[in-house]
């Protein structure tokens, strides 16, 4: 292996790199400490993760070194395999400005860099909370594929920030059969930006009331651009968005985002509608140039519901159809 010390000097007697010179590669002005994950090679007994090949194996091991408040960095650096971790239990991110970024394509859609969980749990425990406030994730996949847990991402925190990141929750067609299980939930969380994210996917059948995205406690102002919803249902009771008791506070946005039902052109059914709104939601949905492909409706109750540009719907009867939303 080439070292960057055989070949600098400064390095080579003495020097030390310094978090704030690998900074600007994270696309962050300053961090703390950099912590290592290779799922594939790594080893969380022998290891320190403080570089590359002395990587953790999980994210777990590395998030337990981590300091809250202090912008600590969790790297997943993958050198073979899916690039996802075997957790080995479920994972409270409960500390201020840590971030957790992927050191791979940045694709939006099952990133090779990740965390796996296996875990037989009870079926309504999230696998991930975030509870803490102005975290970062960039280019990872939340996965899951246990008949028995069917509940993956939860946020309760504010102000964090997703981008490329892929909610993969439901893998498993047992999970897809139980009703209110969810890719991402959100749970009075505001003010969170979802950028090029993918939530859900298109794999295994959905054959009750669960959804992509679930959403109730007054979440404030969260923002999703670019984003992709999608599900596989072989149930006109499937939903991509589940907004709870009185879900908003203010508006929820979806900018260019796309609502896909993949079931109905392989096997599957029409939805009944992508959206379960209704007209005492405590604020607005907000669609701004989006589409929905795979059901009757976009929702069943426009009263709360805004559009910005184009809002169209794409069903096996009509393509392309256009909805009109005062």
């Amino acid at each position: 292996m080439m070292l960057a010390r055989d070949y600098m000097p400064a390095v080579k007697y003495g020097a030390k790199w310094l978090q704030t010179d690998i900074a600007g590669l994270l696309g962050l002005p300053y961090v703390g400490n950099v912590y290592y994950v290779d799922p594939y090679a790594g080893d969380d007994a022998a290891n320190d993760g403080t570089v590359q090949n002395a990587a953790f194996k999980t994210v777990a091991a590395a998030f337990a070194k981590c300091t809250s408040g202090k912008h600590d960095v969790i790297v997943i650096a993958p050198t073979g395999g899916t690039g996802r971790t075997i957790e080995p239990a479920a994972i409270a991110w409960n500390k201020r400005f840590t971030h957790l970024i992927g050191s791979c394509a940045p694709t939006g859609s099952t990133p090779r860099a990740g965390m796996g969980f296996t875990l037989a749990a009870a079926t309504t425990t999230p696998q991930f909370v975030l509870s803490e406030n102005g975290c970062i994730f960039k280019d990872v996949v939340f996965s899951q594929a246990v008949a028995d847990s069917y509940a993956l991402v939860k946020i309760t925190g504010d102000y964090n920030y997703f981008e490329g990141v892929h909610f993969n929750g439901i893998a498993n067609a047992t999970a897809g059969d139980s009703a209110n299980g969810y890719d991402l939930y959100l749970s009075g969380g505001s003010e969170n930006t979802f950028v090029r994210c993918t939530v859900g996917n298109a794999t295994n059948a959905r054959s009750a009331a669960n959804c992509a995205l679930k959403v109730d406690t007054n979440c404030s102002m969260d923002k999703f651009i670019g984003c992709i919803f999608n599900i596989w249902a072989d149930n006109v009771g499937a939903l991509l968005v589940n907004f709870g008791t009185t879900p908003i506070d203010r508006y929820i946005l979806f900018d260019h985002c796309l609502f896909s039902n993949g079931g109905v052109n392989s096997g599957g059914t029409d939805l009944t509608v992508a959206m379960n709104s209704n007209a005492a939601m405590g604020g607005s949905v907000i669609m701004w140039d989006s589409w929905f492909s795979g059901g009757a409706a976009v929702a069943d109750d426009f009263t709360q519901f805004w559009a910005i540009g184009a809002m169209t719907k794409n069903t096996s009867a009509a393509a392309g159809e256009a909805i009109i939303m005062a």
